[in-house]
Formats: C-alpha cells, sequence, structure tokens
C-alpha cells in the first residue's frame, strides 16, 4: 500500500507533466519515455533525484522515495530485458493454429525458433 496521498491540486499538475501516463491519490504511472528518458540520463551518472528535476518533477515528488523506488525498478527491467519488461508489452492474444495456413504456422515457429535462440545465447553470455 502506498503511504503518499495526492491532493486534488496535485494530481491535477501531475496530469499535466508529459511524462505521467496515469495518475490516482496513491499511484503514479510514468510511460515509456520516462522510463527511457530516465535510463539514459542514468548512463550519464546523474543522481536519480537530479534526473526526476530534469524531467520536470516537482519537489514533492522528487523529494519521495518515487525516484528511488523507480530507479531500482527501472534499472534491473533495463538488465534483464532491455527496457522491454512485461508488463511494456503488449498483452499476448490466443495463436489459432487450427485457422492459420501452413505458412503462418511456419512463420510463426521459425520466429519462435528465432526467440529462443535469442534467449539461449543471452543465458550462454552469463555462464563462465
Amino acid at each position: 500500500m502506498a503511504w503518499i496521498k495526492y491532493n486534488k491540486t496535485q494530481i491535477e499538475e501531475l496530469i499535466w507533466n508529459k511524462y505521467v501516463k496515469k495518475i490516482s491519490e496513491k499511484y503514479i504511472t510514468f510511460n515509456l519515455e520516462c522510463k527511457t528518458e530516465f535510463l539514459k540520463f542514468s548512463n550519464k551518472w546523474l543522481f536519480y533525484r537530479e534526473i526526476f528535476r530534469k524531467l520536470w518533477f516537482p519537489e514533492y515528488i522528487i523529494s519521495s522515495n518515487v525516484p528511488k523506488k523507480a530507479y531500482y525498478r527501472w534499472k534491473t527491467n533495463m538488465n534483464k530485458w532491455k527496457i522491454e519488461s512485461q508488463k511494456w508489452r503488449p498483452k499476448k492474444a490466443k495463436i489459432d493454429f487450427d485457422n492459420m495456413t501452413k505458412d503462418e504456422e511456419l512463420e510463426y515457429l521459425r520466429a519462435k525458433v528465432a526467440y529462443l535462440e535469442e534467449i539461449n545465447s543471452y543465458i550462454n553470455s552469463w555462464l563462465p
């Protein structure tokens, strides 16, 4: 549960920030552009509070734990999934193999093999 409660004036102020996707009294959802900009600035060795200041967030956000938690969460997602974490991907559609043509099925299986080979090479790069 979030300890921060944003009042109406703070919510109205944050809605106008181009890096905020959604906001409620307890939570802020940042858009993908914010996350990528944040990670670009963090690669330049800037402190996470300075980065939020550069992204034009108000002082009550900067002085809270939001930048620190976002930094660690987004940094781990960048290292694991190269900025494309599961939360940022669109939901998977169910694949209907019964109505697929042979060419579509072959294309799907080739894409899946390429994806699995990419994951395998990524895992092998971490192994000694």
